[in-house]
Formats: structure tokens, sequence, C-alpha cells
């Protein structure tokens, strides 16, 4: 999940500051997806034996580990999550011009939901040097977005 992690603070701080740029945060944002899919299938293939009710339960351990308070949804949410950003991807290649426009209120929403689940993901229940590298994308996320060149949109 390091890289899934990486390719998304590449592909957010890079996001819509020139047309080369977003090009190439484009493809970035895509290998993210591709790594974060790859690493599902990798977990559910060789630690849960394509068992989701495996992969639940450790869901539940590790929440109840961190917070003192196991939760049966957090898998799900993680799907929604996985799924969104596949969908904004797909969005990104389809309609270039209105994924760069779209309206303030998405983006935002977009932005708050991709930061919560990379602190979580890669800060919170991670450990030794995914954790730091969790640390790092997150900064350099939050630092892009405050450094952040007015949008322009992208040539279609």
């Amino acid at each position: 999940m390091i890289l899934a992690t990486v390719a998304w603070a590449a592909g957010e701080t890079l996001m819509r500051r020139s047309p080369r740029s977003d090009r190439l945060a484009r493809a970035i944002w895509t290998m993210g997806i591709v790594m974060a899919v790859i690493h599902v299938v990798l977990a559910f293939h060789w630690v849960y034996g394509w068992n989701h009710e495996a992969a639940v339960e450790a869901t539940v351990r590790q929440t109840a580990a961190r917070f003192g308070w196991g939760w049966r949804g957090g898998i799900y949410i993680n799907y929604v999550f996985l799924t969104l950003w596949l969908a904004d991807v797909c969005w990104w290649w389809r309609a270039r011009a209105s994924h760069a426009s779209r309206p303030v209120r998405i983006e935002m929403a977009r932005r708050a939901l991709f930061t919560f689940m990379f602190v979580n993901g890669a800060v919170i229940f991670a450990s030794g040097i995914g954790r730091l590298a969790g640390i790092a994308s997150v900064a350099l996320v939050l630092f892009a977005w405050v450094v952040r060149t007015p949008q322009r949109p992208c040539s279609a």
C-alpha cells in the first residue's frame, strides 16, 4: 500500500498545476488505484484465502486494537473508498475538462475523504516504513494544497 499512498500524494500534488503536470498526475493517479486494488487482491488471496469474513474479522481486531472498539463496517468503508477512487480515475480519463471544472464542494469532499482514508490506512493503521511514507505523503498533500497555484482548467 506504500506505492498507492505515494501515488496518491504525487497525484494530489501535481493535479491541475499545468496541462503538462496534469497529464502526469492523471497517470500517477491511475497507478495509485491500480496499486491499491492489487494490494486488496493480494491480501484476499494470500492473507484471507478469499474468505471475506476472515477479512472483516481481521479489520475488526485491528480497529479494536487501535481504538478499543471493533466495528464491522470498516472494511466496507474501504470498498466505498476504492470504488470512488476508481470512479474518479475513470471520470478524469473520459472527461478531463469536466473533471477539472467540477464543483468545489465535490472536490473538497473528495479531498476530505481521501485524506481521511490515507491518514487512517497509511498512518494510524500502518507501522514502520509504511507509516513514515504515510506521514510524509499526507504532509506533502497538505502542503501542496496550501501553496497551490490558481487552478487552471486542462485542455481536453
